[in-house]
């Protein structure tokens, strides 16, 4: 699988600013304190001390003389304003916390959401790994984003505007000093860090696919192992890493060569500046000794801004970046969706009718031709159908059609005469129970992907539906029988034992509607003889359809349909088409051993 490589657009971080907005504003006071009282803390812990200081200094060259007795008020003053800060802080960050993590539960929550939305074919263009990350990082950015509003933004911002008012009493030309200071290294970091912008994107880019990678390798280890190909798989993802790192070293050294060396200069240079201009005004203005050391302890606080300006943006650049490689996955809206004003499937019968139904796929390259065309068909209520024929024949596009993964591009299909198009997915997926030919079962117990169908099963239904599927013999062996968690997709259960729990949770669902996609092509044939008793009681007063590559699974059928090259070439019983030399006879001859070698 391959990812369209893309950069972030305006619209996907537009989308992630907003919804972090969304939260801010959900709980606007306690978002007050959160971003505004750690910067008011600063004050008092950073900027209000050197002033006691001063004070002190001033007293000391007026008097000659000091005394711990004479300085009490100031210490108090000094103690309590340090204590009153680190309050502030403390204050600020309970409510940041409160605050992110409410805001993270319900980004998280909408992550999810998003995801379900899709249809089927968005998972098949994504790493499942890749998705996981984007959507975590979605979430995860907030946190970042409101820590460096609060503890960076407010705790420099605030401070500095304080530092101007105390420095403009002393002269105007101090603090005019330092914020044009300020604003040059503004107006050298803005060019430079729109330049290194795009090395960021292609880091998160060339990062999401060391993690799409990963995933791939694990899902599939299996693979890897059988086939011995731990080498090769280890170089590929090592190319992999290699172009990760390769992206990630282009842009921690522009940011050294082109920020770091411009701001060192600077940094210096105005705080040199800054304290010749105190000891300037000092001489010139009569200023008290005290003054030079407030000036010099603001200019030296002020100016680490230089280098927090970059941090500050690095920081939430890259949250905001990688949260929004999760919203540009959204900002084209799904191939399927329901109509605004959809309604309810409600099946009485089950009848199914494809009238003059037209389809293509988008993604196979060819000049628009039709793998469907005016494709015609009605299956009775109650109807068991069987749909056989070559790789490639429509089997697949059938279910995917009637199960709306994907719409026709002409036509219609009906249910019980009302069309699929109009109703909402969930009433007709609803609707519908399909065992699909590789079932995938969640990494829960057994007993929760039986009764995954049915949310009012009791145990009683789950046990019984085992039994009916001829689950229940080798759940009875396991040490913790119904509780057993099965392993991702599964995996610790064999192809046939899979089979037989998606059969029991097909049972449970009870749904009008049937599709059995291969079901029973992972069981051998001892176990297919005493599935088929599963199978017809799940068939039972249902539509059925039932694609199957063994023909014996399906000769006792009510309709055998034919399927090649997206057109219905047969059309009958067993027995019927049998007696036609037709494909469905020469497919029989093949698996009954009786092919004639001399045609």
């Amino acid at each position: 699988m391959k990812e369209t490589k893309r950069y972030i657009t305006k619209e996907a971080v537009s989308e992630v600013i907003s919804d972090y907005w969304t939260q801010l504003r959900a709980y606007p006071w306690q978002s007050f304190l959160a971003i505004f009282a750690p910067g008011i803390g600063s004050v008092f812990v950073f900027y209000v001390p050197p002033l006691v200081v001063a004070q002190l200094v001033d007293n000391f060259v007026k008097t000659g003389k000091i005394s711990l007795s004479g300085s009490f008020g100031y210490l108090a003053l000094f103690g309590l304003g340090w204590l009153l800060g680190e309050a502030l802080w403390r204050l600020g960050l309970h409510f940041l916390i409160e605050i992110e993590g409410k805001g993270t539960n319900v980004l998280l929550r909408k992550a999810f959401d998003k995801l379900l939305s899709r249809d089927y074919d968005f998972y098949t263009d994504h790493f499942v790994g890749t998705l996981s990350k984007k959507a975590f990082a979605y979430s995860k950015g907030l946190e970042s984003v409101f820590d460096t509003l609060s503890f960076n933004v407010s705790s420099q911002v605030i401070p500095i505007i304080f530092a101007i008012y105390i420095l403009w009493g002393y002269s105007p030309w101090i603090p005019l000093v330092l914020a044009f200071s300020i604003l040059i290294i503004v107006l050298i970091a803005v060019p430079i860090i729109n330049k290194r912008a795009r090395l960021v994107a292609e880091r998160h880019n060339a990062g999401s696919a060391v993690v799409g990678r990963l995933s791939d390798s694990i899902t599939n280890i299996f693979a890897i192992k059988s086939f011995a190909m731990e080498k090769r798989e280890a170089k590929t993802y090592g190319k992999t890493v290699d172009n990760f790192v390769d992206k990630f070293l282009k842009a921690a050294h522009f940011q050294n060569q082109r920020y770091d060396m411009v701001v060192s200069p600077v940094y210096v240079l105005t705080n040199v500046i800054g304290l010749g201009a105190a000891i300037f005004f000092a001489q010139t203005l009569g200023l008290q000794a005290g003054a030079i050391i407030v000036v010099f302890s603001y200019y030296s606080r002020a100016t680490g801004v230089f280098w927090n300006i970059n941090g500050i943006y690095r920081t939430i650049e890259s949250s905001v970046s990688e949260a929004a490689e999760f919203t540009q996955l959204f900002l084209t809206p799904p191939k399927i969706k329901d109509k605004e004003k959809a309604g309810l499937l409600k099946v009485t019968a089950g009848s199914i009718s494809f009238s003059d139904v037209s389809f293509k796929y988008d993604d196979n390259g060819d000049d628009g031709e039709h793998f469907l065309n005016n494709f015609c068909l009605d299956i009775k209520s109650n109807q068991k159908v069987g749909l056989i024929g070559p790789s490639g024949g429509g089997k697949t596009t059938f279910t995917k059609l009637l199960l709306r993964f994907a719409d026709p591009s002409a036509g219609a299909i009906l249910i019980d005469g009302m069309d699929i198009s109009g109703v909402t997915q969930e009433s007709l997926r609803t609707a519908i129970s399909y065992v699909p030919q590789e079932p995938l079962l969640f990494h829960r117990s057994l007993f929760e992907n039986i009764a995954y169908s049915n949310v009012d099963a009791t145990e009683k239904d789950v046990q019984e539906a085992a039994k009916i599927a001829h689950a229940d013999e080798f759940i009875a062996n396991l040490p913790d029988g119904y509780n057993t968690l099965v392993g991702e997709r599964g995996i610790k259960l064999s192809g046939g034992q899979r089979q037989r729990v998606a059969i029991a949770r097909a049972l449970l669902k009870k749904a009008p509607i049937l599709i059995l996609d291969e079901a029973t092509s992972s069981l051998d044939s001892e176990s297919e003889k005493y599935i088929q008793e599963g199978l017809q009681e799940l068939m039972k007063d249902k539509t059925a359809i039932v694609i199957a590559h063994r023909l014996s699974t399906i000769r006792h059928l009510d309709r055998i349909l034919v399927l090649d090259d997206g057109k219905i070439v047969q059309d009958g019983t067993h027995d019927e088409l049998i007696r036609q030399d037709g494909l469905y006879k020469k497919l029989w001859s093949h698996q009954s051993g009786q092919l004639n070698l001399t045609d």
